[in-house]
């Protein structure tokens, strides 16, 4: 039983971690800016948001692949570490092809957007089988539907065609909105949370019977 507790406890720390409200803003920061760059400047932006992207990405891989070592005991540690293997790979790759004469660039923006499609649905997949024991992770949600949009994205464009990149600057935009609303709930949970608690005890002490009276 005392096992159990601590892995209970283990999880518990995971998901609150991974639900840091300065995160998801960071996240939501991030999103907002490059989803700005691509509307203010669409046919000079492929090139660099392309190696933004695939920066994010490469960061955000170490991060997993660091999670799902740190603790093999956890339900998520072997999604976090495949997830993480997936995200690295494309990620270098894409950086390297920026300095190679043999990849182009509809190339390397294909490969970028098929891994971003694996990240986020490998994300979407991992919540589902592991929402039991980490619970609900609205933010991770959001940033996995938000990934899979911007791959769906890449994937469909057209070189020199500065609509499409208009409107994947839309959705990184209107992403980074809605992962800053949600930092913003983060941020005021644990004072809902008090006052919920207050509330039910003065509710349960009014309910509770007076012992004189009795």
């Amino acid at each position: 039983m005392q096992d159990i507790s601590k892995d209970v406890a283990r999880q518990a720390s995971l998901w609150n971690a991974g639900q840091s409200w300065w995160v998801v803003g960071i996240q939501g920061i991030i999103a907002l800016a490059i989803g700005v760059f691509m509307l203010a400047n669409p046919t000079g932006a492929s090139d660099v948001i392309r190696f933004l992207i695939a920066l994010v990405l490469l960061l955000d891989s170490l991060t997993r692949i660091a999670d799902g070592f740190r603790d093999r005991r956890l339900s998520s540690a072997p999604w976090e570490a495949l997830r993480g293997g997936v995200g690295v790979t494309v990620a270098v790759l894409t950086l390297l092809s920026a300095g190679s004469n043999y990849v182009r660039d509809d190339g390397a923006r294909q490969m970028l957007a098929i891994g971003l499609l694996a990240y986020g649905v490998l994300g979407l997949v991992s919540i589902i089988f592991t929402i039991r024991s980490t619970g609900f992770k609205g933010g991770a949600i959001i940033a996995d539907v938000l990934t899979i949009a911007l791959g769906i994205l890449l994937l469909s464009a057209r070189s020199g065609d500065t609509s499409g990149t208009q409107l994947l600057g839309a959705v990184a935009a209107i992403g980074g909105i809605a992962l800053l609303g949600y930092s913003w709930y983060l941020r005021g949970k644990p004072a809902r949370d008090a006052r919920a608690n207050a509330s039910r005890g003065n509710a349960g002490m009014d309910a509770a019977p007076d012992r004189d009276a009795v």
